[in-house]
């Protein structure tokens, strides 16, 4: 695997063992994401859940956002991260939690009021088996996060069971794969504005200096 764009342009990193059930995003899909939101990238702390791999907030350090979480619960995923990480020199500016991202953000209160960039690539069957718990967790992010905040779900079948309003996210498909993205807005503390956001024409639980879980 390897970095797209940014810092870190064509350096590799490790991607999943070859009998991994690891679904990592698409270099297509990855591009095509920091296509619509790396210019929001600069000084922001990203949020990578269900990060897997962690490409996604390794591309986004690369991009240029101050620091990154990574929230995996398989253990073996997280000591791939943290090779990762180590691969690439992010060690400073990256904060790797053993935990499920579930139960990890529905704590999570953001710190200060600066926007976030919060990216979600949960497995696909839990479209099917979570969808109560899917719809919890966007909820509570779209109430939380601070105006401006940034978030893209990755998906890979119809999202309307899932994301609240999806009429007000900017929805991409790039063959069996759908990508959603919107910008938090003031009206969404507390209750869904319901404004559409065009993300391409468009010019922190654990604090972050708490240790890494084992």
């Amino acid at each position: 695997m390897r970095i797209i764009a940014g810092q870190r342009r064509g350096h590799k990193f490790d991607g999943p063992r070859a009998k991994s059930d690891m679904r990592p995003t698409s270099d297509l899909v990855r591009e095509s994401i920091f296509n619509m939101v790396g210019d929001l990238m600069p000084g922001r702390l990203a949020v990578d859940l269900f990060a897997g791999t962690g490409a996604i907030g390794l591309e986004a350090l690369s991009r240029g956002a101050e620091r990154a979480i990574f929230v995996e619960k398989d253990r073996e995923h997280v000591g791939l991260i943290h090779r990762n990480v180590a691969t690439l020199r992010y060690e400073d500016r990256a904060t790797i939690r053993l935990a499920d991202a579930y139960r990890w953000a529905r704590t999570y209160q953001p710190d200060g009021t600066s926007p976030l960039a919060v990216f979600l690539d949960p497995p696909y069957r839990d479209y099917q088996t979570r969808q109560p718990a899917l719809r919890q967790l966007l909820g509570g992010l779209l109430e939380r996060l601070p105006a401006g905040s940034l978030i893209a779900v990755e998906a890979g079948r119809d999202l309307d069971d899932v994301i609240p309003d999806l009429g007000s996210w900017d929805v991409r498909r790039y063959g069996d794969t759908q990508v959603a993205i919107r910008l938090v807005s003031e009206g969404d503390r507390g209750a869904d504005d319901g404004d559409s956001v065009e993300i391409d024409e468009e010019p922190n639980p654990p604090r972050e200096g708490e240790a890494v879980d084992d």
